[in-house]
């Protein structure tokens, strides 16, 4: 899809955004094999659907945030998303790319701006008057199918949503990673707020969980999430486990594990 002469987005989970023929971000997922012949390869952030193209021999340059270098390796991208590794990988399904990279990284002229919360150390790029964004905000149809955003730090990534409401103002359009692709910059502002009230329902829902009541973490991410599935249950866990921190005023243990509560005046 053309977003203007020279910006197209190949559609995708990411969407992978190709500027001038040469420099392409995202590349992962189903278009992890697509030979686009660039000169350049820039991932968002470490998370294995974003860093295909940084696998590419023909590339001159290469780029991945220095915070998220913890995706040099298997290892690392999955104690970065489910918190933990192990010797089985049954419910590893986002292990998409299981090769370690190589650190051959070298900077970029191309604008970068800080995008954290969703990693430690996620950007977003704007080329040719577009903003991408990768995985700082989300599409309607995939937070109402996983009922929980995956936010390494929820918080963080709230105070990225509200300063993206200002970038978004000095840029043409807007692309991000997982969603729907418009040529209509409004749209975007509009799923941006969309994201936004998401989130703080989240929090509401939550607290309404905790309060005068102790529940773990696993038992308050199966009541928020979605989808039930154990692997979407890992990945829910790490972004309730943040928002339980920051609206917990009681936080023990007992035989269940670690219980969280709100305790009201």
């Amino acid at each position: 899809m053309k977003l203007n002469k020279d910006v197209e987005v190949i559609p995708g989970s990411p969407n992978t955004l190709v500027y001038q023929g040469r420099v392409v971000v995202d590349q992962g997922g189903k278009n992890a094999n697509l030979a686009l012949n660039a000169e350049v390869q820039l991932a968002t952030h470490g998370h294995a659907d974003h860093i295909a193209g940084l696998l590419d021999k023909n590339a001159k340059i290469k780029y991945l945030p220095k915070e998220d270098y913890w995706s040099l390796t298997l290892m690392g991208r999955r104690c970065m998303i489910y918190g933990f590794s192990s010797k089985e990988d049954k419910y590893f399904t986002f292990d998409l790319v299981k090769e370690d990279l190589r650190d051959e990284f070298s900077e970029t002229e191309v604008k970068k701006v800080k995008l954290q919360g969703h990693t430690p150390g996620q950007v977003g790029y704007i080329l040719g008057g577009v903003l991408y964004a990768g995985d700082s905000f989300f599409g309607q149809k995939v937070l109402e199918s996983f009922g929980v955003p995956f936010y390494s730090d929820f918080w963080k990534a709230m105070e990225t949503l509200e300063s993206l409401k200002e970038i978004i103002k000095g840029v043409e359009q807007v692309v991000i990673s997982h969603g729907p692709v418009y040529n209509n910059r409004k749209k975007m502002e509009e799923l941006l707020d969309f994201n936004i009230q998401f989130n703080l329902k989240l929090v509401q829902k939550i607290k309404d969980l905790i309060t005068n009541k102790e529940r773990t973490a696993e038992e308050v991410t199966y009541l928020v999430s979605g989808s039930k599935e154990v692997t979407n249950l890992m990945l829910n866990s790490v972004t309730v486990k943040s928002i339980l921190m920051g609206i917990a005023n009681e936080v023990k243990v007992s035989e269940k594990g670690i219980v969280y509560a709100y305790r009201s005046p």
